[in-house]
């Protein structure tokens, strides 16, 4: 499962790229009520200080994720899944080795620690984060918190090579009575030790292109949609009963993806 405690080489941090960031905040306090934090940028020029601006977001005194503004006007707003590492450059050979490609290469940021931007050989985006002053997620697996990290892709099996090879991650099938699931793990066998799922893209998805989306953890599924659609989002996937629980696929006024889930008792 996604951890608080820092363990290496498991998703360890989400943020948002938007357009506008305050307007982003301001909607996700209101679906779960999130508050935000400017982060000062001690290198920003004098004439333009918000320069690098970046908004910490947290639920009851723990941080559950960020939100700064896209650096490119034409990018699409989107949340991005990092995963936590113990050598960043290592990890950036393997990609490269592997097929994946850099987006944007390893950055210092200040005494935290240091990001990478990478996309894996299919074209699905993601990140990694190399802990020195800050770990990440202070709140993760509770209401209104990020529990399940979901992959679209048009080929799994390359997915699982690309993601076996880089993070030792492996897969489990989860059967519904919709069919199997693959979900991330790693543990095979362990339940608790799955932290993520991958879906082979489908015409009738309401995602169509390879990229790794959120799922929240919530109380009530169908009054955090309402809270969603009240405040400006769309809902892709209207609140359907499954295995897992309650789940629904949102998006945010700027086109944003995440889904919610309200977990089954038996999971």
């Amino acid at each position: 499962m996604i951890t608080t405690d820092g363990t290496p080489n498991l998703p360890g941090w989400i943020d948002l790229g938007s357009p506008d960031p305050d307007a982003s905040a301001e909607f996700y306090g209101t679906v779960f009520g999130w508050s935000s934090e400017a982060m000062t940028n001690d290198q920003a020029p004098e004439d333009d200080p918000d320069q690098g601006r970046y908004l910490m977001l947290s639920k009851d005194g723990g941080t559950v994720g960020g939100i700064g503004a896209l650096q490119d006007p034409s990018a699409k707003s989107a949340w991005t899944v990092y995963v936590r590492v113990p050598d960043i450059e290592a990890t950036i050979g393997s990609c490269e080795s592997l097929g994946g490609s850099v987006r944007a290469p390893r950055m210092q940021v200040g005494s935290e620690g240091f990001l990478a931007q990478l996309t894996d050989p299919s074209g699905a985006e993601f990140a990694l984060w190399q802990p020195e002053g800050f770990t990440g997620l202070g709140r993760a697996c509770q209401d209104d918190s990020l529990l399940w990290v979901e992959l679209y892709t048009q080929d799994p099996e390359a997915a699982k090579r690309f993601y076996g090879g880089l993070f030792g991650w492996q897969t489990e099938a989860y059967t519904m009575p919709e069919g199997t699931y693959d979900m991330w793990t790693t543990n095979p066998g362990v339940g608790t030790d799955a932290f993520g799922g991958m879906m082979q893209i489908s015409p009738e998805m309401p995602v169509q292109q390879e990229t790794w989306v959120p799922y929240f953890m919530v109380a009530d599924t169908d009054a955090t949609l309402a809270r969603t659609v009240a405040a400006g989002g769309s809902v892709l996937m209207p609140a359907t009963d499954a295995a897992p629980g309650r789940l629904a696929a949102l998006a945010d006024p700027f086109g944003a993806r995440f889904n919610l889930l309200k977990p089954a008792p038996t999971m």
